[in-house]
């Protein structure tokens, strides 16, 4: 392996993990830096949250990073209109 090249280590495989689906993201952003994401599916009775998970913000960015590589996806920054805007 090349020197300048980061060995990414093997993570350990939880094998009582389900696998979910899900096809919406909630995310707030605590005082403290920390990301509490929240992962929902969308039934025909309405939305089913699947999964809750709290982050730093720093891993989460880093995070961000390697879906916009592996998805080929990197959007560009809107125009700041003044207020941050909550779109859905």
């Amino acid at each position: 392996m090349p020197e300048n090249e980061k060995k990414i280590p093997e993570i350990a495989s939880n094998e009582n993990l389900s696998s979910i689906f899900v096809d919406n993201l909630l995310v707030a952003i605590r005082s403290d830096n920390i990301a509490y994401l929240r992962f929902a599916t969308e039934l025909p009775e309405g939305m089913r949250e699947e999964a809750r998970i709290m982050v730093p913000m720093e891993h989460l960015k880093r995070m961000i990073d390697v879906l916009c590589r592996q998805c080929d996806y990197f959007p560009s920054k809107e125009k700041s209109k003044g207020k941050r805007s909550s779109k859905s």
